[in-house]
C-alpha cells in the first residue's frame, strides 16, 4: 500500500482534469481554472463515498527523509522505519503505519520506487505535500518526524502512541525553544526586517492569520523583535480534525509556496541540501504551534503541575509519554 510510485489522488487528478477539460471542451464553455480547484471538487465527491485507504484510528508517521538511509539496502533502514511498511511488516494489528516519500528521483525508479516529493524546505515540503495529497482522505491519527526522529526526542513514537484521544496537536519533542526573537541575521536591505519573520507572516496569511497581529501582539517598533517559544524542532502529533480546521484551499495555497525559489524575496532563495537561508522551512518549524495548536507565538513552558503541564496531553504510566520528561525536566535548546 505504501511503496507505490504513483499516490491515488495523482492518478485521480489526472484522470478527472482530462474529463473535466474534455466536457468543458464539447459544451464549448471556456472556463480557466487551476488543477488544484478540479481536484478539490472531484476528491472532495467520491471521499464522500469511496472506503478511506488508512485503518481506522491507527497512527500513521510521515518522516520527513531524503539521504538519511540508503535506498539501495532497505534491509538496513531503522527498525522503527521497517516496522510501518508492508515491505517488510504485513501484520493487521501493527500499531503504525508509515507513508514515505522519496526526494531524489521524479519518476520514482527503482531504488526509488516510492512517492516523489520535492527536495524543497527541509521537513516542511514533506508534510505540506502529505497533507495536499490526503486531504480528503487523511488518517485519524498522524505523526510528522525528521528522517532521524530520536535526535530531538527519546522516544517519540512511542510517545505519539501515548497521546490522549481527545488530543488534536502535541509536539513529541522534549526540547524547549523559549523566548528567541524573530531577529537573525538576514534582514531585507529594504526595510531591515528579518527575511523569516517577513515569510513567517506570508505563511500565517495563507491560513486567515493576520500575522501582524499575531506575531507582534505588543506592536514593537521593530517587530522582528518579538518573541517565540515553542518545542524544538517540528516533529508533532495531529489528528486529521485539526488539519480540517483549515480548508483545502488554504492548505494548497501553503503547499503551492513551497514550490515557489523564495518565499518572500530573492534573498532567501533556498539551496536544497546546501547551507544557507531556508527561511520557510525555518519560519514553518516555528509556526506549527501557532496552525495546529492554536497556540500563541510565545507559548507557556511546560512547568509540572500547572496547566501547562505536558502531562494533561499523555496517558498516564504509559511508555515514551514526554510526562515522564517532565520528572528531569525539559531541555533548553541553546542553539
Amino acid at each position: 500500500m505504501f511503496n507505490t510510485g504513483l499516490t491515488n489522488r495523482k492518478i485521480k487528478c489526472f484522470i478527472f482534469v482530462i474529463l473535466f477539460f474534455g466536457i468543458s471542451m464539447i459544451a464549448f464553455i471556456n472556463i480557466q481554472t487551476s488543477k488544484d480547484i478540479v481536484c478539490n471538487f472531484f476528491l472532495r465527491t467520491i471521499s464522500n463515498t469511496n472506503q478511506s485507504q488508512w485503518r481506522k484510528n491507527r497512527l500513521v508517521i510521515v518522516p520527513a527523509v531524503h539521504n538519511e538511509i540508503d535506498w539501495h539496502k532497505p534491509t538496513t533502514w531503522p527498525q522503527w522505519l521497517r516496522d510501518g511498511l508492508d515491505l517488510f511488516n504485513n501484520s493487521l494489528s501493527r500499531p503504525y503505519d508509515v507513508y514515505l516519500y522519496q526526494r531524489l528521483d521524479p519518476y520514482s525508479k527503482s531504488p526509488f520506487n516510492w512517492p516523489y516529493c520535492k527536495n524543497v524546505h527541509e521537513e516542511a515540503g514533506v508534510y505540506l505535500k502529505f497533507i495536499y495529497d490526503f486531504y480528503y482522505d487523511l488518517p485519524d491519527k498522524m505523526l510528522f518526524v525528521h528522517a532521524k526522529p530520536q535526535q530531538h526526542s527519546l522516544y517519540p513514537i512511542e510517545a505519539a502512541q501515548c497521546i490522549r484521544d481527545d488530543v488534536y496537536y502535541a509536539s513529541v519533542n522534549n526540547i524547549w525553544f523559549g523566548k528567541r526573537p524573530w531577529i537573525a541575521a538576514n534582514p531585507d536591505p529594504i526595510d531591515n526586517i528579518t527575511l523569516m519573520y517577513k515569510c513567517a507572516k506570508r505563511i500565517l496569511s495563507f491560513f486567515g492569520i493576520d500575522g501582524e497581529a499575531q506575531l507582534n501582539p505588543t506592536d514593537l517598533k521593530q517587530k522582528d523583535m518579538s518573541i517565540y517559544s515553542t518545542m524544538c524542532c517540528a516533529q508533532f502529533y495531529v489528528r486529521k480534525e485539526r488539519i480540517h480546521h483549515y480548508t483545502y484551499e488554504q492548505w494548497s495555497a501553503a503547499y503551492n509556496a513551497s514550490l515557489e525559489p523564495y518565499c518572500t524575496s530573492p534573498l532567501d532563495r533556498e539551496r536544497p541540501g546546501l547551507p544557507g537561508v531556508k527561511s520557510f522551512g525555518s519560519s514553518f518549524e516555528f509556526l506549527w504551534h501557532i496552525i495546529l495548536g492554536l497556540e500563541a507565538p510565545d507559548m507557556p513552558e511546560p512547568r509540572a503541575k500547572t496547566t501547562s503541564d505536558l502531562c494533561h496531553l499523555f496517558r498516564s504510566s504509559c511508555f515514551g509519554s514526554l510526562c515522564n520528561a517532565m520528572v528531569n525536566g525539559i531541555r533548553r535548546s541553546s542553539a
